[in-house]
């Protein structure tokens, strides 16, 4: 069983994973707490909000029957955000009943654990500090088996090509470890 989504349970042991962690950023092999995939990203409300709000976590909800297909039974979607902001964002983008969970990750802890808290100067020299690379991990029994991350020299967020990050490329990634 492949889930992409974390239960009270896995976010305690997410907060541990977070607390015993050094900086690393996570790659296949290591072993995580709970879940089977995740998707994390910077804060989707901002200039290009609508253009990647249209691509993400839709995207997602558009492949859901292939991702079920393919084994995957929860999507977990994140942001360094509070409970409040994704569960607005949630009934914004009509995730409920879906295989789309949104989780927030306030106090940046799951991202730098992960070694995905966004490092680029860019960023904090407009006051945006503490935030989430675009990025995508693909964990089957807590073992990651893929990791993308969207970013480039000049573009931190993965706003200019996402593909690696997006459904189609995720579950291109997820068929070809499911061999």
């Amino acid at each position: 069983m492949m889930r992409i989504s974390m239960t009270h349970a896995a976010v305690a042991a997410v907060m541990l994973f977070s607390a015993v962690a050094s900086a690393f950023t996570i790659k296949p092999g290591d072993k995580v707490p709970s879940a089977d995939l995740h998707f994390g990203f910077p804060p989707i409300f901002v200039d290009t909000a609508e253009y990647l709000a249209d691509r993400n976590v839709p995207g997602y909800l558009e492949a859901e029957d292939a991702l079920k297909e393919a084994g995957v039974d929860e999507v977990l979607v994140y942001c360094v955000n509070d409970a409040a902001v994704m569960k607005g964002w949630a009934l914004d983008q009509k995730t409920e009943g879906t295989i789309v969970t949104m989780m927030g990750d306030p106090h940046c802890e799951f991202t730098k654990a992960c070694g995905m808290e966004m490092t680029h100067p860019g960023p904090p020299s407009v006051g945006i500090i503490g935030r989430c690379k675009r990025w995508a991990m693909y964990v089957e029994k807590n073992i990651v088996k893929h990791v993308a991350v969207a970013e480039g020299e000049d573009d931190p967020a993965g706003d200019d090509d996402p593909t690696v990050t997006l459904a189609p490329g995720m579950l291109e990634a997820v068929k070809s470890v499911v061999v």
